[in-house]
């Protein structure tokens, strides 16, 4: 199945046009940085459009801010497309991600855990991700790096 080329455009559309809250959850995810999930932004899953996918967690995290008033329905009707597609959803709503990047994180990286060990076909990476080789579950990954720091830098 061919996604549609129109919904692939307007995706791109919107990586270079992210709101404020989506360029602080994107410095959180991207570059594997949260336990070495990969996360893709504005993914498109036909008729939708993913804010954020973990393809190996089958997991979409969606944020939601004023537009989503009212919109209980269509929301409801956006999670059960999702789930009849075998994809887990979680939903943040954008002062939860500015007021506790912390809370955010945590869930996305237990969603994530849960969504390998849920996935039959990675179920055996979870060694590395969550799960030790003695059955108990390791610690939350450590925070992102502030903004323009990195690890693989010396001193100055």
């Amino acid at each position: 199945m061919h996604t549609d080329p129109r919904l692939i455009a307007f995706a791109r559309q919107m990586r270079h046009e992210p709101s404020p809250t989506e360029q602080l959850m994107w410095r959180l995810l991207r570059d594997r940085r949260l336990a070495g999930f990969r996360f893709r932004r504005q993914h498109p899953i036909p008729p939708y459009i993913a804010d954020y996918y973990c393809a190996v967690a089958r997991l979409v995290v969606e944020l939601d801010g004023e537009s989503h008033l009212g919109n209980g329905e269509s929301d409801r009707v956006r999670e059960a497309f999702f789930a009849s597609q075998g994809l887990r959803l979680i939903r943040f709503w954008n002062t939860h991600v500015f007021d506790d990047q912390d809370s955010a994180l945590e869930t996305v990286y237990r969603a994530c855990v849960a969504g390998v060990q849920e996935n039959p076909k990675v179920r055996h990476k979870i060694d590395g991700w969550g799960q030790s080789r003695s059955g108990h579950e390791d610690p939350s990954p450590p925070a992102p790096l502030p903004s323009g720091e990195r690890r693989d830098r010396g001193p100055p």
